[in-house]
């Protein structure tokens, strides 16, 4: 469009002044044949047309331009067509090797991404393994102090359970070993007292024989017994008939020599004393001319 321009404006100067040559042409043959004198000649030479007077337009009413138009795109130069094939196998191949640049490039993303996911996967197995390793070893440590406390606990069970066994064995062999030795005690006492007993009774016997009187023409040999209360120093305190022997006589006599023999004689010890004191029985016999206690 510039230079669409400049060659109008280059065409209106030219123009111009080639009108000019011609009426300066003509100027100069119409004096040369009137002959005038010759004098100066003085011209104005123009290279272009002065430009008529602009109207004057309000603003408002001013026409605006026209918006310029776009420059029209170079246009391509024709080139052989061996050339063009050139070209357009030149762009194919560079199109294909992108293609496989990118391609490889797809690949090559696919191929660390896998090979990322594969490592994730192996640290996530390595960790889990890792775990289930820490696990086992918790449970098996865990089992071991369980199965050691359950041992111990047993143990301890087994030597308490020894140990109750030996105390009570213990046990029943002093408690054997006290009864025995209080069944012997008591043996040996009940013997002593045994003896002391008769000893007394043999005493008791004779002392109540000695102050004992006979009646005359005593009948039979029966027997007569009697319950003898004493107090605690051995004075006769009741006389009790239990059985008669069926001679009246006979049974008197005895009787008057229990109180008679009073106070009877009592051993020392307070246990044996204490037989004779809660009751004594006396059996006497005409025959035997004495009682005797059973």
């Amino acid at each position: 469009m510039i230079a669409r321009q400049r060659m109008q404006h280059v065409s209106s100067g030219g123009l111009a002044l080639l009108v000019h040559g011609l009426l300066l042409f003509g100027l100069m043959l119409g004096v040369s044949w009137k002959n005038p004198p010759h004098l100066p000649i003085e011209a104005d030479i123009w290279t272009d047309l002065p430009a008529p007077p602009q109207p004057i337009i309000p603003p408002e009413f001013a026409p605006q331009p026209d918006p310029l138009p776009e420059p029209l795109p170079a246009p391509e130069p024709v080139l052989a067509k061996p050339v063009q094939a050139e070209i357009a196998l030149e762009k194919t191949e560079k199109k294909r090797l992108a293609a496989e640049l990118l391609e490889q490039k797809k690949q090559a993303e696919l191929q660390r991404q896998i090979e990322k996911k594969l490592a994730e996967d192996k640290r996530a197995e390595e960790l889990h393994r890792i775990e289930q390793d820490r696990s086992e070893k918790q449970r098996i440590e865990k089992e071991r102090v369980e199965k050691e406390r359950t041992e111990k606990e047993k143990r301890e069970q087994s030597r308490r359970l020894i140990d109750q066994d030996l105390a009570r064995q213990m046990r029943e062999e002093l408690d054997a070993e006290t009864s025995q030795l209080r069944a012997m005690q008591d043996r040996a006492k009940a013997s002593k007292q045994t003896r002391v007993v008769r000893d007394f009774q043999e005493r008791i016997r004779g002392k109540i024989r000695d102050v004992l009187i006979l009646p005359q023409k005593m009948k039979g040999d029966a027997e007569v017994i009697f319950q003898v209360s004493l107090l605690p120093n051995g004075e006769v305190l009741r006389v009790t008939l239990v059985r008669t022997s069926g001679q009246p006589l006979y049974d008197g006599a005895v009787e008057r020599a229990i109180f008679k023999a009073s106070p009877l004689p009592l051993p020392s010890e307070r246990e044996v004393a204490a037989q004779f004191r809660e009751g004594l029985t006396l059996k006497f016999r005409p025959s035997e001319d004495a009682a005797g206690p059973h």
